[in-house]
């Protein structure tokens, strides 16, 4: 489109400086300084306020005959610029308004470019995404990549820019992959110490990795471990304040004679749910009485 009016504006202001002359200057300023000359030395005693007001009075009638003269003669030293500047001004707005809608267009057309760009950065993403099995939610897309520098003549982009959008997918493709592998080196870890995995693993989205949190699940078991002795040993104790204050030993030995006189025996099967604890507290129970069992796992 080419619509040129011209190359050059003929443009130019014809004015002519003013001057301000001031008449009967020479007198003017022999009168300022007769009066300068008459007041400034003046020191007036209380007595004299009244000259003294009067005094100031007539000074302040000069300094407004004065400046009330040079408000005026600015006003009308100013006239003809104000009319200039109002008419510069409307021809102004009125080129402001054409160029307006102008630039208006533009930001609209470049706005629409930068979004087929973008159609075209993502399309290139999605397809970079899917061969590395990624999501394309899962990489950013850079505002760098829709510089016009980074198109080709027939909107394309160039392949340094492809190179870049490959080589993000790998670096991210790789972080993902060593996530994902330490996530399974913490979750078997934790269940060989006996530990419920998933808290563990969740620690691996803050940013730790497997050889961070090792050492925080050994601390960890080893709690456990303490835990479980303690209160073991606590049902221990309590168990044996609940029998009668007797050694196994002496146990052992009233059973013994039970025997001898030719008591029965019996045998049955005997089912037993409970935990690890429980479990060793009736099985250390059982063999300090001297009564013989078998052991049979369910699977």
């Amino acid at each position: 489109m080419s619509n040129e009016l011209s190359t050059e504006l003929l443009f130019d202001v014809e004015y002519t400086p003013s001057i301000i002359n001031i008449t009967n200057e020479d007198q003017l300023a022999l009168l300022i300084n007769a009066t300068v000359q008459k007041y400034d030395n003046l020191i007036f005693k209380e007595s004299d306020i009244a000259d003294a007001k009067k005094a100031r009075k007539e000074l302040k009638r000069i300094f407004t005959l004065i400046d009330d003269k040079r408000k005026e003669v600015k006003k009308d030293f100013n006239e003809p610029l104000k009319s200039f500047e109002e008419k510069i001004k409307e021809y102004s707005t009125e080129i402001q308004m054409v160029s307006n809608k102008i630039d208006s267009q533009i930001k609209e057309f470049e706005e629409k470019t930068k979004e087929d760009r973008k159609a075209i950065v993502l399309a290139e993403l999605t397809e970079q995404a899917t061969n590395y099995g990624l999501e394309v939610s899962e990489i950013e897309l850079k505002s760098s990549w829709l510089n016009s520098s980074n198109f080709t003549a027939k909107n394309k982009l160039t392949k340094k820019i492809e190179q870049e959008i490959l080589a993000e997918c790998i670096e991210i493709k790789q972080r993902k992959d060593t996530r994902e592998q330490n996530k399974k080196l913490v979750e078997s870890y934790a269940k060989a110490n006996k530990l419920e995995p998933h808290s563990w693993v969740m620690l691996i989205d803050e940013g730790l990795t497997a050889a961070n949190i090792f050492p925080k699940i050994d601390a960890a078991a080893k709690e456990v471990l303490e835990q479980e002795q303690r209160e073991l040993e606590k049902a221990e104790a309590e168990i044996k304040q609940a029998l009668p204050n007797k050694t196994a030993v002496e146990v052992h030995k009233e059973l013994h004679a039970e025997e001898s006189e030719d008591e029965p025996t019996y045998s049955f099967t005997l089912n037993i749910t409970g935990t690890a604890k429980q479990i060793s507290i009736i099985k250390k129970t059982i063999e300090d009485l001297g009564v013989k069992y078998q052991v049979e796992m369910n699977e």
